[in-house]
């Protein structure tokens, strides 16, 4: 009896230190403004933060990241957000039509934080402080590049068809580092073209697996909308990248959402 109590404490004493010290790491801060000199405040711009634990720097010219956290600027172009201690990349965009979002389209203007060689700078986040970068001046319009094949580039490419085997156009090819595939994707691609094919550039080898939407973005499924995922449902298929390789022939069969219940 004495050594189930002395048990119970002791496991006690572990739970209450755990939770204590959880509470104690407190998010951090960034804060900022982003007043160009052409356009003054960049009003609802979208400030993109890219944990460095995650992946590696955005470079929307050779793959397509998505961001691990995103906030808005106000009218008189500041912003403040909070988040886990860390080091993170930064991106702001404002644009040019803001009814879209996902990738940046022809005429956007960003800005990309990077250090005086033109690599992309860190920003450092610790436990209860607030980072600020000051206010941010410059941007530049963004012009899309075709996406093309690049020697000793890493990527995965194939074609994303219906049940009936027909290519479907204008589809984005979601890239995860886990079977589950919930959550943040790692990688994205552009939409399919009207043959189908898909090539998402992933930057770094390693295992993946490939979900299918006919939007950036997420959120629940709507009545009709084509998704799917490589491999069966139950059991989603491995893509494996090696260094400086392109992973072929990856070809994914979805069809379209339908609705449970859904009267005739």
């Amino acid at each position: 009896m004495i050594r189930r109590y002395i048990t119970y404490c002791l496991l006690l004493f572990v739970f209450v230190t755990a939770t204590c010290f959880a509470a104690e790491i407190k998010q951090g801060t960034i804060s900022g403004k982003w007043i160009t000199k052409n356009d003054g405040p960049m009003a609802n711009a979208q400030v993109l933060l890219f944990d460095m634990a995650v992946g590696p720097p955005p470079a929307s010219e050779k793959y397509l990241r998505v961001p691990d956290v995103t906030t808005s600027i106000d009218n008189d172009g500041k912003f403040s957000v909070q988040v886990p201690p860390g080091r993170y990349y930064l991106v702001m965009r404002k644009r040019a039509d803001e009814s879209t979002f996902g990738p940046p389209r022809d005429g956007d203007l960003q800005y990309y934080s990077r250090d005086n060689r033109g690599k992309a700078k860190l920003i450092i986040v610790k436990s209860g402080k607030e980072t600020k970068i000051g206010t941010i001046s410059e941007a530049s319009v963004f012009k899309k590049r075709q996406t093309k094949y690049e020697k000793g580039m890493t990527a995965i490419e194939g074609t994303v068809t219906d049940e009936e085997g027909k290519p479907l156009e204008g589809l984005r090819v979601f890239v995860y580092t886990s079977p589950e595939m919930v959550g943040k994707p790692q990688y994205a691609s552009e939409g399919t073209g009207n043959d189908g094919k898909f090539l998402v550039n992933v930057n770094n080898e390693g295992t993946y697996y490939l979900k299918v939407r006919s939007h950036y973005g997420g959120g629940k499924p709507v009545d009709g909308e084509f998704m799917g995922g490589y491999g069966r449902p139950d059991a989603p298929a491995v893509v494996e990248v090696k260094k400086g390789q392109i992973k072929s022939d990856i070809n994914i069969s979805i069809q379209k959402f339908v609705v449970r219940g859904k009267p005739e």
